[in-house]
């Protein structure tokens, strides 16, 4: 643990001031990333939390309506993370691409099956999963590596995935709402270069963030609440970042292909799931919220995104 708090002491150390916002904002949404997919039972991102021994930032003294809150994000973020470790493992990917996943806890299942793994991530994120990862004391930690670059970044994104060798499966969730539009062109860009380089496809559900979510508060509390639940968690987000959240980006389908086909990609609207999942979070549903949440794995909320 003193190896860890060096390594951030030195991160702050050379920190310009906009690093040392940086490292502040990226910091939190890793931790809050985590907290979700622990609250779920995802032991793999229980074990970062312990590591970086850090006090929850969310709990229900500060936050209006919590329970129903947590158990929604809960929810989503165990579908995303469960979604793309099923994909990469029924489409036989050997390696993946992991972009500004924060700490990624798949990226330890991924790397325990003998997968090669590069998370993208930024510098402050990548010193804690650099330490965090030498801690696992499994095979990810010879198979997953963390590097830091901008996603706006062609070049450093390029000479990350050239560390993969073969077709590779690239994972974004939940980026697109916060880039303004110029970010979001050269990420875009980015990725058919790599994708046209290199083979293989991008898997996200951006282009339907907004119905995908409510439609998983509403599997779990009925579609009267559904959309107040959302609502409540884009303003945690909002409040937190200091920020508005653009969640209208590219979320009408229509406009979404327009807008690959224009920087040269195509996508494939798939099922979250090809089976029924398997999710830890169900031991804290009923029998009709597992019902639901099953018949929500059937919809076509993952875009298989290629170069064209």
């Amino acid at each position: 643990m003193k190896k860890f708090f060096a390594t951030i002491l030195l991160a702050l150390m050379v920190a310009t001031t906009a690093r040392a916002a940086e490292f502040e904002m990226v910091e939190y949404s890793a931790q809050v990333k985590l907290q979700w997919l622990t609250e779920a039972g995802i032991p793999e991102a229980d074990k970062f939390l312990t590591l970086m021994k850090r006090p929850v930032f969310f709990n229900a003294d500060n936050l209006p309506d919590f329970e129903r809150i947590k158990l929604a994000n809960a929810l989503y973020q165990e579908l995303n993370y469960a979604a793309a470790i099923e994909y990469v493992r029924e489409h036989d990917y050997d390696n993946v691409f992991d972009l500004a996943c924060s700490l990624s806890p798949r990226a330890m299942v991924l790397g325990d099956e003998g997968r090669k793994v590069v998370v993208g991530e930024l510098q402050t994120v990548c010193l804690i999963g650099d330490w965090c990862v030498d801690e696992f004391g499994t095979r990810a930690k010879d198979n997953v590596t963390y590097d830091a670059f901008w996603l706006q970044d062609g070049p450093l994104m390029m000479a990350s995935a050239d560390k993969l060798n073969g077709r590779i499966c690239i994972i974004e969730q939940g980026v697109t709402i916060y880039l303004n539009d110029e970010n979001r062109d050269k990420m875009f860009d980015n990725i058919r270069d790599v994708l046209q380089k290199h083979g293989g496809c991008l898997i996200t559900s951006d282009f339907v963030q907004r119905k995908y979510f409510t439609d998983a508060a509403a599997a779990l509390f009925g579609a009267a609440e559904a959309p107040t639940i959302y609502a409540e968690t884009k303003a945690m987000y909002e409040h937190v970042y200091d920020d508005k959240i653009n969640d209208d980006a590219l979320q009408d389908e229509q406009q979404a292909m327009a807008y690959l086909a224009a920087h040269g990609l195509r996508a494939e609207k798939v099922p979250l799931f090809s089976t029924t999942p398997k999710l830890y979070i169900s031991n804290k549903l009923t029998p009709a919220q597992i019902q639901a949440v099953n018949e929500l794995a059937t919809r076509n909320y993952l875009w298989v995104i290629t170069a064209l």
